[in-house]
């Protein structure tokens, strides 16, 4: 009878949690849970979040979208407690659902403080690029390709998707490449990292005429000043 009554107490604790905080108390419960671990990756040793915390704030972040489903920081917040742990797949899982929210609801999107999200697009760019980079460098191959599918299915004319994953069919040797960093050059035509990758481009197949013709203009527009 007693641990039933505990159970009981515990249920209507959240509940009350639930129906009187605010976003702002949801995310406070949710950090409130986090703990950190020695990580190792590749390169270094780093500090990370333990898996079940991550699990536990995810939980807390999941009943609170439940009651503010269009604060976005929330729904990025599960991207960014899952890239604690490399888990690319929930951060895919939770990229859909802010992708579809600001493409049907972005009248009623907003972050916090109330702030409404002028430029959706811009704000996905953003928190791609962020989580795209982070798998790049600790050479997460297949995190790298499954993040860099997505943004460019949602974002076909980013510069960032684009060229991102033109890297990964480069990493491939997959001549795709070349049609995703023609598409990128084309929509900015003095973006220094595009230009860098046409000239390795036609470096590994040999072509020195185009090479250098891409290297000529890094030497034009990207020069240190």
């Amino acid at each position: 009878m007693k641990k039933i009554l505990i159970t009981l107490f515990t249920i209507c604790i959240a509940q009350t949690f639930a129906a009187k905080a605010t976003p702002e108390q949801w995310i406070a419960k949710a950090n409130g849970v986090l703990k950190e671990q020695p990580r190792i990756s590749s390169k270094y040793i780093y500090p990370g979040l333990e898996p079940s915390s991550v699990f536990e704030a995810s939980a807390i972040l999941d009943s609170a979208t439940k009651e503010y489903p269009y604060r976005i920081d929330m729904w990025l917040g599960q991207v960014q407690l899952f890239g604690e742990i490399n888990e690319c797949g929930m951060q895919s899982k939770f990229f859909d659902k802010i992708n579809t929210l600001l493409k049907t609801k972005k009248d009623k999107c907003e972050l916090s403080g109330g702030r409404k999200i002028d430029d959706a697009e811009k704000l996905l760019e953003k928190e791609f690029t962020i989580v795209i980079r982070k798998y790049f460098d600790l050479e997460y191959d297949s995190c790298f390709e499954i993040m860099s599918r997505q943004m460019y299915k949602y974002l076909p004319n980013s510069v960032e998707a684009l060229n991102f994953l033109s890297i990964h069919y480069m990493l491939q040797k997959n001549d795709s490449a070349l049609a995703l960093l023609e598409r990128a050059n084309k929509i900015a035509p003095t973006d220094c990292i595009v230009l860098s990758n046409l000239a390795l481009y036609y470096e590994r197949k040999g072509d020195t005429k185009k090479e250098d013709e891409y290297k000529k203009k890094q030497d034009l527009f990207c020069k240190e000043k």
